[in-house]
């Protein structure tokens, strides 16, 4: 059972902070004209989310945060975890997962409903940004859990999982200098799209083409050419699952080599 009384301050803390975050990145992507209010807003949800699942995982692998907030029969910490069997490992991290991501999770519930309420966002709509924003928690903290278990130290870690979320959301603008030592980068454009998470915005969105707008004409070689988005735009949360699970299979791993060097 879920000591409440402990718990909910960490709810309120997160949300309060990511609240803050959202409202930043909110009136950049609006400064650099990328959308609509309601497009823009949730491409901000989506970098908050990154930012904050990612940090929540892994800094929970570091410490005995919700064993001493939870009634668990499993330990919470790594140091426990090593000790016991590759089965029970896993379950562990897993628990621990979902556990770290239960405040981003809360806050994607309400400032989801907030914008049907300031914004012209259909429920729809909303209720597809949900999904695809719980997807990226659940992915986005299994990169953090491995990054946190593979450099030992949250910050770090988080800081690592955090450059590799701006160079797949920058993917684009990365393409620029790289036709320096390419003939055409086209090839790469479809790559470069499935692994964007911003992507889904425009799936959602059926009538944002991110790309088209005068900021970015200068900044990347993709206007130039003839691209697709991911048909179906789920394709993309596939991609995120994917990652995620690659990287609790790594974190697991790790935990597991660590405990036969012990």
């Amino acid at each position: 059972m879920i000591n409440t009384r402990n718990y909910i301050p960490k709810v309120f803390l997160t949300c309060v902070i990511a609240s803050f975050l959202l409202w930043i990145v909110y009136r950049l992507l609006r400064h650099l004209a990328l959308g609509s209010p309601a497009e823009c807003y949730f491409m901000a949800q989506v970098c908050v989310v990154l930012l904050a699942a990612t940090y929540l995982g892994a800094y929970v692998v570091h410490t005995g945060f919700f064993r001493a907030r939870f009634n668990l029969s499993v330990a919470s910490s790594t140091a426990h975890l090593l000790a016991l069997s590759p089965i029970s490992t896993g379950r562990g991290l897993l628990r621990q997962l979902a556990l770290s991501q239960i405040p981003v999770l809360c806050w994607i519930f309400l400032s989801t409903g907030v914008a049907l309420f300031i914004t012209d966002s259909e429920f729809t709509a909303a209720l597809e940004i949900f999904a695809i924003l719980t997807v990226y928690s659940v992915a986005a903290g299994a990169v953090g859990m491995l990054c946190g278990q593979v450099f030992r130290d949250t910050l770090f870690g988080t800081e690592c999982a955090t450059l590799l979320w701006c160079v797949l959301m920058g993917g684009a603008l990365l393409l620029n200098p790289l036709q320096r030592y390419v003939d055409d980068p086209q090839p790469f454009i479809p790559l470069v799209l499935h692994l964007n998470p911003l992507i889904v915005v425009n799936g959602i969105f059926e009538g944002l083409d991110i790309f088209r707008n005068p900021v970015l004409y200068e900044l990347t070689p993709v206007t130039s050419y003839n691209y697709q988005y991911p048909n179906p735009w789920h394709l993309v949360g596939l991609w995120y699952l994917m990652i995620g699970g690659c990287c609790f299979l790594g974190a697991w791993w790790t935990c597991r080599h660590r405990s036969s060097n012990a």
